[in-house]
C-alpha cells in the first residue's frame, strides 16, 4: 500500500503485516528513504521479512 504524506514524501507500506505501521519514519520497522525524481519514496519493512524472500 501507498500513502502520500506530503507534496514530496510517499510511504510504500507491507498489506496484512505482523504490525502497524506508521506513516512516518519514526515507524519501528526503520523505513528505508530512497530518492526519486521529485521527492522520496520511504520503503516500510514487513515484519515476517518478507522482502528477503523476494527476487527481482
Amino acid at each position: 500500500m501507498t500513502k502520500q504524506t506530503a507534496a514530496d514524501v510517499v510511504h510504500a507500506v507491507p498489506l496484512d503485516d505482523g504490525i502497524v505501521h506508521e506513516f512516518t519514519h519514526h515507524c519501528p520497522c526503520g523505513p528505508a528513504p530512497q530518492i526519486v525524481p521529485g521527492g522520496v519514496v520511504l520503503v516500510h519493512a514487513s515484519l515476517d521479512g518478507r522482502e528477503q524472500k523476494e527476487t527481482s
